[in-house]
């Protein structure tokens, strides 16, 4: 394999001309530059610089050769330079993993937010289902919520997937609402596919639900057709709770507020995937949602 060994030695011989000038400014002893520089020679088998006593001069070998390690040298700092824009402004692919349970939407407009404030940022999001299907390796970041298992990756709380007991006016007006959370067993009730419904405070409540469905999406469907009650993420509904057609219990015992994190390797971060977290954190501000709050946030997204 081609080693840059001793080139560099050549190159600041030939820039500062002499042994004794090169290795004061690579900071090491003038016998050193000259056995680097020999054994380069050796290595190539050809003669590259002419010694004497009272000079240096190149060979035909040696001007050919230090053209073309001259330019490799300048393109090696133009890369340097440009690979260093990456720890310092926001730059290249960002890669973001979201969980399609809960919908992607509000946080894919948020994506599109971000990237109309850093245009020299590509996004890339991949929607899962299963938090366990997610390779942590290969996203800058993952949205994640809930309690996160230890381990050593490293995560940032920017706010909460508030979940609010969800319904159609139609229904409320036929069926009103409970009055606490065991008054649910007596309503139609729409869950994912556990059948539990989740409160603050480690409070569920099990019931007998008519729709199941591991997708938020799919349970908002549901909900606007008037089949019944769903613990929904408000962001999920918050153009139905802004345009009426879905309206939410504002009791403060019927919220479920789970942490919402963005996850991401150890390491040298990234300015792109910085600027994201900082956007997060300032445009979610780590406050839970309430329907009011939805209703603001159907307006921006």
């Amino acid at each position: 394999m081609p080693s840059w060994r001793g080139i560099e030695e050549f190159l600041a011989v030939v820039r500062h001309g002499s042994f004794t000038a090169a290795g004061e400014k690579l900071g090491v002893s003038k016998s050193f530059v000259s056995k680097t520089v020999q054994e380069l020679e050796h290595r190539l088998g050809v003669q590259l610089l002419v010694r004497t006593t009272r000079r240096l001069s190149l060979t035909g070998a040696g001007k050919c050769f230090h053209a073309q390690c001259s330019e490799i040298q300048e393109q090696l700092a133009q890369l340097e330079r440009s690979i260093g824009r990456y720890s310092s402004e926001p730059i290249g692919r960002l890669k973001v993993g979201l969980s399609d349970i809960f919908g992607s939407d509000f946080m894919s407009m948020m994506l599109a937010e971000f990237s109309r404030e850093n245009p020299a940022v590509v996004i890339e999001v991949v929607a899962y289902l299963d938090e366990g299907e997610i390779a942590q390796e290969r996203y800058d970041v993952v949205i994640r919520y809930g309690e996160l298992p230890s381990s050593s990756l490293r995560a940032r709380l920017f706010g909460y997937l508030s979940h609010g007991l969800c319904a159609s006016p139609d229904y409320v007006a036929r069926k009103g609402w409970p009055a606490g959370p065991d008054d649910l067993r007596e309503h139609d009730c729409l869950t994912d596919l556990s059948g539990i419904i989740r409160f603050n405070g480690g409070a569920e409540v099990k019931v007998s639900p008519r729709w199941r469905s591991n997708s938020g999406t799919s349970l908002r469907g549901a909900v606007r057709q008037g089949l019944g009650i769903a613990s929904l993420p408000l962001t999920v509904v918050r153009h139905g709770l802004a345009d009426g057609s879905v309206i939410a219990l504002e009791e403060e015992w019927s919220f479920y507020d789970r942490e919402c994190w963005v996850v991401y390797s150890p390491g040298i971060m990234a300015a792109s995937t910085r600027a994201f977290i900082d956007f997060l954190v300032r445009y979610v501000n780590r406050e839970k949602v309430r329907p009011a709050r939805a209703k603001v946030l159907a307006s921006r997204y």
